[in-house]
């Protein structure tokens, strides 16, 4: 297998920008707490190629993935070769307009970000390919708790008015999350060195205090630490099913005031419990901890090495309104997979799927002995999140509050939504099958 990698910086400089993810955050911002940056990994193996990048935004979009895929068209790339993955920072500019409740896009940023990843796609293809091996290491981190918790008292709110019990948004440890993180580093056959890296997590990245600058989170604090270890190399990020996942941080020391102690207690009773305020240098300690964690793991001795071939990829689109009923917006759900070799297989879905997606899939497509699979959410034109047929009677942020800030309003079929979800992945499984096999 060939491998090229770049990676280039698109923070938006010398203006204030309106950053997604917070529809409380009104103000746009100037501050840059850290570079934003785009990633990408050109694999080909024979006939066939993979191009996957990683925007550190919090979703790519549709206007932004339709003007990227016409770009590269011009260079011979299809879109089902193509992977956009975003990161979900909730401290990058808006790029996608069905959301402009979380953040107004700027044409011209938007613009600047499509060139930008022609521009990587041009330095790729004008550079001589290496034939890479592909080292992959896996360990916990421990970083994240689930943010699901049933409260079985009644509760009052703007979004859903009052119930006698509800699904609120606090730390629920008892909930399932995905700790595993995983590194794949791209290495020269001839030399061994890295010329890229691949890496994994599953966490919400809205750790960074304060809220109000340009920033990577997390994943910027991992690419930096990737650096320092193996070079200025390209770092991909697969963030993966963290719908209902988040940062597990210390909270700040409370004040006991009387009146504090009277706010927190009234603003439970009426809407439940929420996450507590982390401490101040709360995300500086998570995050660089974390970081460290991840450089361990690519250096741990353990890793597993193969020359991956071949290179395998499928993809299927499936309607939002096979699975929801009422208004949504245009954009499907899509799946593209890419396989390389019987050693690794990353399954992509453009949702904000809830953790629990992991082992539904798992369950119905088992993952061979000696493989590693790896999910991932935000994929290209996202449209919102995606809960499972247990959690829709649930309710919650992550089925009914978050439709009005994705252009959303209706309900999720809990009867369809597995069937039709998993049929989706199966497309897309038959098609990369097919693809495995043209190969052999």
């Amino acid at each position: 297998m060939l491998a090229r990698t770049a990676s280039c910086d698109v923070t938006p400089r010398g203006r204030p920008v309106r950053l997604a993810g917070y529809a409380q955050r009104t103000e746009p911002v100037s501050t840059i707490l850290d570079p934003i940056e785009i990633s990408a990994v050109l694999l080909e193996c024979g006939e066939r190629r993979c191009l996957i990048f990683s925007f550190d935004l919090m979703i790519v979009g549709a206007e932004l993935q339709d003007m990227i895929f016409a770009k590269l068209a011009r260079h011979g790339c299809k879109p089902g070769e193509i992977m956009l993955l975003a990161s979900h920072t909730h401290f990058a500019p808006a790029t996608d307009r069905a959301c402009t409740r979380l953040g107004i896009p700027e044409a011209q940023f938007v613009s600047d970000v499509a060139a930008a990843a022609e521009g990587l796609v041009l330095k790729m293809l004008a550079e001589p390919a290496s034939e890479i091996t592909l080292e992959i290491s896996q360990g916990r981190l421990e970083h994240s708790i689930n943010r699901r918790r049933h409260w079985p008292f009644p509760t009052f709110g703007r979004t859903y008015g009052l119930r006698s019990s509800s699904v609120v948004m606090a730390p629920n440890p008892q909930g399932p999350t995905d700790e595993r993180a995983t590194v794949l580093l791209l290495r020269r056959a001839d030399n061994a060195k890295v010329i890229g890296a691949i890496w994994h997590y599953t966490c919400h990245p809205t750790a960074v205090v304060p809220d109000n600058v340009v920033s990577s989170d997390y994943p910027g604090v991992v690419r930096r630490a990737l650096r320092a270890r193996f070079g200025e190399i390209p770092c991909v990020f697969a963030q993966g099913f963290c719908g209902d996942i988040r940062p597990n941080m210390r909270r700040a020391t409370q004040s006991t005031g009387f009146r504090n102690r009277l706010r927190r207690m009234v603003r439970t009773i009426m809407s439940g419990p929420s996450f507590p305020v982390p401490a101040a240098g709360e995300w500086t300690r998570w995050s660089d901890d974390l970081a460290a964690k991840v450089v361990a793991i690519a250096q741990a001795p353990s890793g597993k090495i193969s020359s991956p071939a071949p290179l395998a990829t499928g993809s299927a689109s499936i309607q939002l309104d096979s699975f929801f009923r009422g208004s949504v917006p245009d954009k499907p759900l899509a799946v593209q997979i890419v396989r390389l070799g019987d050693m690794f297989e990353l399954v992509a879905l453009s949702a904000e799927a809830t953790v629990e997606w992991r082992e539904v899939i798992d369950r119905a497509f088992p993952v061979p002995d000696g493989q590693i699979r790896l999910y991932a959410g935000y994929l290209g034109a996202l449209f919102g999140y995606l809960p499972t047929a247990a959690q829709i009677p649930q309710g919650g942020y992550e089925v009914e509050g978050f439709q009005p800030l994705f252009g959303l309003s209706g309900t999720f079929d809990s009867e369809k939504i597995m069937c039709c979800v998993v049929g989706g992945v199966k497309q897309a499984f038959d098609e990369l099958g097919r693809a495995a096999g043209d190969n052999r």
